[in-house]
């Protein structure tokens, strides 16, 4: 057995059954392992888990988080090579685990090796298909980009040597995790759609969670490049676009600091931020008025609307 699936879930009534009958369609008969965590659930999760207990790995542990989920499953996982699917996240083909093993084989630099994917509602539709960038540091650290995400093999090793997912993150622990995983050797694209993100109302609800989300997303940078030798330059680009990407969250949270992170991103990139958009800047810049405008600027800019993976 060298491939393993995890899956963490929280209260995931709505769609563990999907999710759990897709990897089992997918895995099909071959000698893949599937984990499924429960992070201590008070809904019909564990109950619905239980109609599949002869199929999968069911573990149950006390509430912690997603990341925390997640690191248990890489603990108890027998491969060598994991893969996470989230519990609304249901897979769609089989062709996602052809090779794997055999191509992190033949590239022993490899730590990371992830598809492009599609997006889908709630009811399953598929909205776009993302063609996620070729892998480059500039991209992962400098441009604020989570390259990997659905569908992406890592090796257990590589996640044990870094002790997994950092817990304290609680919405970019995925991102901190590819960061530092990326200092053990190569990233790499693979040119297929593959996996999928489901959109839906949870998922894009930012709420409450925009101050923490704020804050997080600029932490994550600077622990990253304190911790690690970054050259001057990579450093200057990846705090910029940390505050950057921070202050597009006065989309969904009004009252956040926008307008003195951005000025604060100028200033430390010493020029042009290259993820920005200028009428994004100008919405920003213009706050509160602008915010008078938001349902003109969600309009041409819905992608602001959405929670970014």
């Amino acid at each position: 057995m060298r491939i393993s699936v995890i899956t963490p879930v929280y209260n995931g009534e709505k769609y563990i059954e999907e999710t759990v009958l897709s990897v089992l369609d997918a895995i099909g008969d071959s000698n893949i392992e599937y984990l499924v965590v429960d992070d201590g659930s008070n809904d019909q999760t564990l109950e619905i888990l239980s109609n599949f207990s002869n199929r999968i790995k069911i573990i149950s542990k006390p509430n912690g988080g997603e990341s925390s989920a997640v690191n248990k499953g890489i603990e108890n996982a027998s491969g060598e090579f994991l893969l996470v699917v989230s519990a609304d996240d249901p897979l769609f083909t089989s062709e996602i685990f052809d090779g794997v093993p055999e191509y992190f084989d033949q590239h022993k630099e490899l730590q990371v090796w992830y598809p492009d994917w599609q997006m889908i509602n709630a009811s399953g539709e598929i909205l776009k298909r993302v063609i996620v960038p070729e892998y480059s540091e500039e991209r992962l650290i400098g441009r604020f980009l989570c390259l990997p995400g659905p569908g992406a093999f890592f090796r257990k090793s590589s996640a044990l040597s870094i002790d997994g997912r950092r817990e304290k993150w609680k919405y970019v622990g995925d991102y901190d995790f590819w960061l530092r995983i990326s200092r053990l050797g190569t990233l790499e694209r693979r040119p297929e759609v593959l996996a999928q993100w489901r959109f839906h109302d949870e998922s894009a609800s930012i709420g409450q969670r925009g101050f923490r989300m704020f804050d997080e997303r600029i932490s994550v940078i600077e622990e990253f490049v304190n911790d690690y030798e970054i050259e001057n330059k990579m450093k200057r680009m990846a705090r910029a676009h940390a505050l950057y990407f921070a202050s597009l969250l006065v989309f969904h949270v009004p009252e956040i600091k926008a307008k003195k992170a951005l000025l604060r991103a100028f200033f430390i990139r010493r020029g042009l931020i290259e993820e920005s958009q200028i009428r994004i800047i100008l919405y920003i810049l213009l706050t509160p008025f602008s915010t008078k405008l938001r349902p003109i600027i969600s309009k041409y800019v819905p992608r602001l609307l959405r929670s970014r993976k």
